[in-house]
């Protein structure tokens, strides 16, 4: 098992010095190119622009701390913003315009699953092929399908879905009603949870809720003739407050009769308030870590940056993804720097090679991907909804 991530931080490693170190230089440093972009894309607005919004302004702040330290030979990257909205079909049209642009050389994002299992071939099949490193998307196809232009810095499905199977088990769960929310990353994610119950031989009932569930009274009366003694939820959190909330109006209190466990963007606080307590006592796992609870002079010196730019409490509100975005857009930009400059352009091809080879200097660290794209020595954390906070507990993979 791979180290993990965040006790290899290196202390020299300050934000503008994380921007824009790491890997080789490919003999870039001689040449200036004209110009240089890359693309922010994930749902900063709509249904999850709760995940999105913050994630956003994460690239926005890597992209500015890297323009100051120099940009690519003293050309400062442009961001382009991208708003997918959640949905495959948008991400195309948006996507298009990067393909026929050869100064875009890459994006950070897609941030669903969905969405990158439904626009990833139109990037592959570029000429040469665009490539994007997500901050979020899990599900275990984004990387095993032998795309050359997929990269995450994020866990894996089949990562998660164990670990945090695991963690119930090690908890006592005798019986589990797992959930998904009929999405590609719930549903894989589920999957996942449900196939390492089963060859632990924990019982568990599988059912589904729709985006935007209100009602849960239906769930509520199976969960309790089924016995459960925990509910698991992979979702990305709208659904929760109101799940939780008809929990506990019907008998159901987090911590006392039933356990529960979400995911990504099921440790977002404001599940706490907005369910007037209910969720007190309830867990959830994030497939990346929260700078704000990493050790080391990179991430603080990044979480004071981000509060500077956007306001002190504005980690708070910035959802799972705000470290990931950032290391991320690093980890993006540092590969652009490292390509060679030819007749003032740089290839998305050698973007791609340096993305497949180098290694990055982030705020959590030493960053590397894989051969499939996916980034060594990922973890998983374990938050628990204690008071108005969301606090980590524990690691569980990494």
């Amino acid at each position: 098992m791979a180290q993990p991530r965040i006790l290899a931080l290196i202390a020299m490693a300050g934000v503008g010095l994380a921007a824009c170190g790491g890997g080789s230089t490919g003999g870039a440093a001689a040449n200036k190119p004209n110009k240089v972009q890359i693309a922010a894309e994930g749902p900063f607005t709509g249904d999850e622009a709760s995940i999105g919004a913050g994630a956003l302004q994460a690239i926005q702040l890597a992209v500015k701390d890297f323009n100051n330290a120099g940009g690519v030979n003293g050309t400062p990257v442009t961001l382009l913003i991208w708003d997918d909205q959640h949905s495959a079909q948008v991400a195309q049209t948006l996507q298009a315009q990067g393909i026929s642009d050869p100064t875009v050389l890459g994006i950070v994002g897609p941030m669903n699953s969905g969405v990158v299992l439904g626009s990833v071939q139109g990037l592959q099949s570029a000429t040469p092929p665009l490539p994007f490193v997500s901050e979020s998307a899990s599900n275990v196809k984004v990387t095993d399908s032998g795309n050359s232009v997929a990269h995450r810095v994020n866990a894996r499905d089949d990562a998660q879905g164990p670990a945090d199977a695991k963690f119930m088990i090690d908890q006592g769960a005798k019986k589990v009603y797992v959930m998904d929310a009929k999405s590609d990353y719930s549903t894989g994610l589920a999957d996942q949870t449900q196939a390492y119950l089963a060859s632990h031989n924990i019982p568990y009932q599988r059912d589904q809720a729709k985006a935007g569930q209100k009602d849960f009274s239906t769930t509520i009366t199976k969960i309790k003739a089924f016995g459960a003694d925990w509910v698991y939820f992979a979702d990305e959190g709208p659904e929760a407050a109101p799940f939780v909330s008809q929990m506990k109006q019907q008998g159901l209190t987090i911590g006392q009769n039933i356990n529960f466990l979400g995911t990504d963007g099921e440790e977002d606080s404001s599940i706490i308030t907005t369910s007037q307590g209910a969720y007190d006592g309830a867990y959830a796992t994030n497939i990346t870590a929260d700078p704000a609870g990493v050790s080391g002079s990179a991430a603080a010196a990044y979480v004071t940056a981000f509060k500077a730019a956007y306001g002190p409490d504005s980690v708070s509100k910035a959802g799972p993804f705000y470290g990931s975005a950032y290391e991320a857009a690093q980890a993006l930009l540092q590969a652009i720097k490292n390509s060679p400059v030819n007749n003032g352009k740089i290839s998305r091809a050698d973007v791609i090679s340096h993305l497949g080879s180098d290694t990055f200097t982030t705020i959590f660290g030493s960053v590397k991907f894989d051969s499939k794209g996916d980034v060594q020595g990922g973890g998983i954390y374990v938050y628990k909804a204690t008071g108005s906070n969301m606090v980590v507990v524990k690691q569980v993979s990494g």
